[in-house]
């Protein structure tokens, strides 16, 4: 009897659906690859410490959100906040993928992760342990750009000691 109920609840959702919102696998394809374009270009400004033109990527809205592994941060300007100090002891950073996926959602939102290592040399010169991440990003697209407006990045644990030994040296 409720296997019964949900397919009929679930039927109901699906029915009171909008027309027209399912997208064919063509037009996923061409969606995702249009994200994964700019995702690329998000990642290389990262890579490349251009905290400046990576902030270009976010949609300043009043619901944009970072979560990290010990604080959600609300706006983009509560980010600039949070990060006014980040690649200041950074001289390149090398990012490496271990994982990807692009989900489209709707025609104007997409999902994405990314597991990546991420080797960061600092000022000095030495090369600091990597730290392994997993990345994930819902993409808005507005005024004919995608954006990121919600975001979260967490450490993996194969990499917590060695953040929390880089962090307590600092």
């Amino acid at each position: 009897m409720r296997r019964m109920i949900r397919t009929v609840v679930l039927l109901g959702f699906a029915a009171c659906q909008p027309e027209g919102t399912l997208l064919t696998d063509a037009q996923k394809a061409a969606i995702a690859a249009e994200v994964d374009s700019v995702a690329a270009d998000w990642w290389a400004a990262w890579a490349a410490l251009e905290y400046d033109r990576g902030m270009t990527f976010y949609e300043d809205a009043p619901d944009a959100v970072w979560v990290e592994n010990d604080r959600t941060i609300y706006t983009v300007a509560g980010m600039h906040e949070a990060w006014a100090d980040w690649g200041k002891e950074r001289s390149k950073q090398q990012i490496d993928f271990t994982d990807s996926h692009t989900i489209v959602l709707a025609p104007d939102i997409v999902y994405t992760i990314r597991e990546l290592d991420n080797t960061v040399t600092d000022t000095a010169g030495t090369v600091l342990p990597t730290i392994s991440n997993i990345e994930t990003l819902v993409w808005v697209k507005r005024d004919g750009e995608w954006k990121v407006l919600l975001g979260h990045e967490s450490t993996r644990q194969r990499s917590w000691q060695d953040l929390l030994d880089l962090e307590a040296s600092r």
